[in-house]
């Protein structure tokens, strides 16, 4: 009778225990809930592939092309909220059907990258002499070429260019190692140019440069870097939204004001230089077309040469395929052809000059999860300050990316 008493007991309480699960059970489940919102941007822009997911549980799912979610959740659970690129975010649930939330971007720190070679590295992992040249700051600078844009801001590095729009630049990175050539390697995109002149780069379309200036480069490119090497990055297109840039200049250059005080400007100028070399030879100065050494003086009217004699007696065949007798004057007595005295020409003025300077660049870059691009226009026309100068450049330059599968 006891043994029947115990079991029956023992019966009772793991009644009891299953009905407190069941119970239980059935608590948790009456607490759960649907939980629905929306996912936007700083400025109210709808956010897909967004992470939620609740606190403590393997329970996820992601936001649509609209930025909308919904899963089921604890009325009293924690709603996690990520994407790369943008702040976490958490929002208790507290029982509510519907939590939209704003996601704020994140600004993230990279390490400077160095390109070198036909990779990229840390700054800090790089053991020889390596100088990036701050683009941003040499876009201030106007200037045809990207070469002449490394001058005064490389270190060791010395650019020389020329008087003339389009000159060849030099540039020397070790200094003069040899009696051939000195210049340094240009890599351009990756690729060796041979072109040193780099005159048909858009100096706007940079988007970095590097210089290797010690012997190390050697080992990426053998003999060729042995005078340096200059490698240059340019811009690319990256995700997202289009952006369009105009950048127009314009301006005018003048001759450099002084060389006009040592030039030889007029007939005068060059009679005293004649003078001086007599008087420091102590000999006197002979009657000329000038008239008094002392007082020179432009006549009216000069002898003209032929090349054979310093007159010409008629104005017949022989001197009359020669000179133009409409533009000379006869004597009193008809027998002599001579010409206008004049006082020279002024080739300080006839051959320098101010020039005009137009430059104009257009971009278009943007691109979506899988593509990017990058698209620009230049137009440069630059007149030089001597007569006969010029250089007229126009690009069309498309950079494209594409990650397939």
């Amino acid at each position: 009778m006891l043994n029947v008493l115990q079991r029956s007991g023992v019966f009772r309480a793991v009644g009891l225990s299953v009905l407190f699960v069941l119970a239980v059970c059935t608590t948790a489940r009456a607490q759960e809930t649907t939980v629905s919102g929306k996912v936007t941007g700083s400025a109210g822009e709808p956010l897909s592939g967004v992470t939620v997911q609740v606190r403590g549980t393997a329970t996820r799912t992601t936001t649509d092309a609209n930025g909308r979610y919904e899963l089921t959740s604890p009325s009293d659970g924690v709603l996690l909220f990520g994407l790369i690129g943008y702040k976490g975010a958490a929002r208790t649930i507290a029982g509510r059907p519907s939590i939209d939330v704003a996601l704020e971007p994140a600004v993230a720190v990279l390490d400077p990258v160095i390109v070198t070679g036909y990779t990229t590295q840390r700054r800090a992992d790089i053991t020889g002499a390596v100088s990036s040249v701050n683009v941003e700051s040499a876009t201030q600078q106007t200037s045809t070429s990207v070469l002449q844009r490394l001058d005064g801001r490389v270190p060791g590095v010395t650019v020389e260019a020329g008087g003339s729009p389009g000159s060849r630049t030099t540039v020397r990175i070790r200094g003069v190692s040899g009696f051939q050539n000195n210049d340094p390697l240009y890599i351009v995109d990756g690729t060796p140019v041979q072109d040193t002149y780099l005159n048909w780069l858009n100096p706007n379309e940079i988007g970095s440069i590097q210089v290797l200036k010690d012997a190390s480069a050697a080992s990426i490119y053998g003999s060729r870097a042995s005078n340096g090497v200059v490698i240059i990055e340019t811009k690319r297109g990256r995700s997202g939204q289009r952006q369009v840039s105009l950048d127009v200049r314009t301006g005018v250059a003048s001759p450099v004001k002084g060389y006009d005080d040592i030039l030889l400007l007029n007939s005068l100028d060059y009679f005293q230089v004649v003078k001086t070399a007599y008087d420091n030879g102590g000999l006197t100065m002979p009657q000329n077309i000038y008239g008094d050494p002392n007082a020179p003086t432009v006549p009216a009217y000069i002898w003209p040469n032929d090349g054979k004699k310093q007159s010409c007696t008629t104005a017949g065949p022989n001197c009359g395929s020669i000179v133009d007798p409409s533009t000379y004057a006869v004597t009193s007595d008809g027998s002599r052809l001579i010409m206008p005295g004049s006082a020279g020409t002024n080739w300080w003025k006839a051959v320098f000059g101010t020039a005009p300077f137009r430059d104009a660049n257009l971009a278009l870059s943007g691109g979506g999860d899988d593509n990017a691009y990058h698209v620009s226009f230049n137009y440069l026309d630059q007149e030089g300050t001597a007569a006969f100068t010029r250089l007229q450049r126009g690009g069309v330059r498309v950079n494209t990316t594409f990650n397939v599968n």
